[in-house]
């Protein structure tokens, strides 16, 4: 009786989820974001306004797309994020007129400064335990590797962080 139920259970959920998809794979949705449809043609102006033109093959296949929607997403969540966090009168932000560079990029520019590159700084008692443990013999490249590792970790657990609590789905 209990396989009857799951079985039963199972064809109804493949039975939902397929409208869904094919409804998604036919209005060219690529993700979405807390309900929000994140399209190719969103991605597209993504690619042509933010990431650059050495990412329009990507919209052209299919990992391509997901990864775009996944930059996407987490462009927008940290911009978000900044905004909320970010002093208005923080200096990259303020000064942003100045130099002629978008709001949103000194918001991020900022956000990023704060919690990951001041973050990733390393003492000289780091690099020359860095150095010991991966037996390197020039400081400036260890020095450069163990912030770069550590920016990374951050990077990572700030993303993590920012998407925490959103809905967040991908149909390609």
């Amino acid at each position: 009786m209990k396989i009857k139920v799951l079985f039963s259970t199972l064809v109804f959920s493949a039975l939902m989820i397929l409208p869904l998809s094919g409804y998604a794979y036919s209005e060219n949705i690529v993700a979405s974001l807390d309900g929000e449809s994140v399209t190719v043609d969103i991605l597209t102006t993504y690619v042509d306004e933010v990431a650059g033109s050495n990412y329009k093959l990507w919209l052209d296949d299919k990992e391509g797309l997901r990864k775009l929607a996944d930059f996407y997403i987490n462009r927008t969540l940290l911009l978000e994020y900044a905004r909320e966090t970010v002093e208005k009168n923080d200096a990259l932000v303020s000064n942003h007129n100045a130099r002629s560079v978008d709001e949103d990029v000194m918001y991020l520019t900022s956000l990023l400064k704060k919690e990951v590159h001041d973050k990733a700084m390393v003492t000289q008692d780091d690099v020359h335990a860095y150095m010991t443990e991966r037996q390197y013999v020039s400081e400036k490249q260890a020095r450069q590797e163990l912030e770069s590792d550590r920016k990374n970790i951050l990077m990572t657990q700030l993303i993590e962080k920012v998407r925490q609590g959103h809905e967040i789905s991908y149909y390609y």
